[in-house]
């Protein structure tokens, strides 16, 4: 049977062919009440008949239940059931009388045919005054299932996590009690209204801006506070996107994210092929004419480990205590992969977060970018991949939801590690 550390991500066929599971939740709280949510890519609830819970115990062809008492609640899944819709099945922990720190034990089981395939044992360590845990999630990734150990807490209770997944509660749903407030959000706020005002003299960026803080805030990371670096491929294939205009709409939201995250509301930004280069920042000031104004030739080769490298050193050398995001955008894999993997698995013991966009094209195969996903052996789980067709048109909503996907499991998972 496989150990599950928190943030720990394995694809299910490694674990079974079987699609049908059986999740057991077993914990010792005094009234702990267990759920799951079936969301959609976006991980919102579209359909409410996919929140199954004590009163309502089975979706509606039964694809998922619930049964069980006491201490103990086991779920029977059936993904191969599931309607397309559903995308990521997110099991939770919530009470709203007493936090999840009085939790003395217990674990999440995932079993299937009779077997048990991987355990994750639950603690109180790390919770405070947390009414919810988010537990286990099953999800579709690059077309197969696989499986992510969150133990993440959540402030809210039963009420507010349904809204944080688009939910509506039920009249007499018990009110949430408010998350603690974080110290200094008034001046945070009073930051992001500077560069909101600001960015109005820029055509499109407030848009983007709000639609950033959609996505952001349905994670709670509106208070969040990281430094943004974007790495774009300048390989001989991505030829076509730069002149398209799609890399220049790619910094764009870039830039948005970091108006939202970012102390200074700037990015930075590098180049890659064979070689690694630093090409300054990009800000509201600018960003009309950043992207046409680089001047660079493109390259006959794609080399992740020196950029990767180079990213790491700027950012340990950065006078700032803010962890760093990294949106990273490629249309193709490696040709130097044992040097890639070290880079990653050594920044998992950094305050980085790797954002993986495979732009795809033809015949690509980003199988690579999908191991570093998954990579094991890491302190954190410190990577993400996803994936486009070219030519880029994904509307804004969907690609600032890809960009920030995970990212809240991070940065719980890191703060948990130590790592800031």
């Amino acid at each position: 049977m496989q150990d599950l550390a928190p943030g720990q991500k394995l694809k299910l066929a490694d674990l079974t062919p079987q699609r049908k599971l059986t999740v057991q939740v077993q914990m010792q709280h005094p009234d702990a009440d267990l759920s799951v949510f079936g969301l959609d890519e976006g991980r919102q609830l579209k359909d409410d008949r996919y929140f199954v819970f004590f009163n309502q115990p089975t979706s509606p062809e039964g694809e998922i239940s619930i049964e069980g008492e006491g201490d103990t609640r086991r779920f029977s899944v059936d993904l191969a059931a599931l309607p397309a819709s559903i995308e990521r099945l997110m099991f939770v922990a919530t009470s709203d009388s007493q936090p999840l720190s009085a939790l003395k034990g217990g674990a999440v089981t995932l079993s299937a045919g009779g077997s048990e395939l991987a355990r994750m044992p639950l603690s109180a360590a790390g919770l405070s005054g947390e009414k919810a845990l988010m537990l286990l999630e099953l999800y579709r990734h690059s077309g197969e299932w696989r499986v992510q150990a969150v133990n993440q807490g959540f402030g809210g209770g039963l009420k507010a996590l349904l809204e944080y997944f688009g939910g509506e509660a039920a009249p007499d749903t018990p009110a949430a009690s408010p998350a603690p407030a974080t110290p200094g959000v008034s001046l945070v706020k009073e930051r992001q209204a500077v560069l909101l005002k600001k960015a109005e003299s820029t055509p499109g960026m407030v848009s983007l801006i709000k639609q950033a803080s959609v996505s952001l805030e349905k994670r709670g990371l509106g208070e969040a506070r990281y430094r943004v670096k974007l790495v774009l491929d300048i390989s001989a294939s991505m030829t076509g996107e730069f002149r398209s205009g799609a890399v220049n709409e790619l910094v764009r939201r870039a830039l948005a994210l970091a108006t939202r995250l970012d102390d200074d509301g700037q990015v930075d930004v590098y180049l890659f092929g064979i070689q690694a280069q630093r090409r300054g920042k990009v800000s509201l000031e600018n960003v009309a004419d950043f992207v046409p104004g680089l001047k660079f030739g493109f390259e006959g080769g794609t080399h992740y480990s020196p950029i990767l490298k180079m990213v790491r050193d700027d950012s340990r050398q950065e006078q700032s205590k803010d962890p760093v995001l990294v949106l990273f955008v490629t249309d193709g894999a490696t040709t130097n992969r044992k040097a890639a993997e070290r880079e990653i698995l050594e920044a998992s013991g950094e305050p980085i977060f790797w954002k993986f966009m495979g732009i795809e094209a033809g015949r690509v195969d980003f199988e690579f970018l999908e191991k570093l996903d998954d990579l094991p052996g890491r302190v954190v789980d410190n990577a993400d991949f996803f994936k486009v067709k070219s030519p880029i048109n994904i509307p804004d909503d969907q690609l600032f939801e890809l960009l920030v996907n995970e990212l809240d499991s991070w940065d719980a998972a890191s703060r948990r590690a130590g790592l800031r």
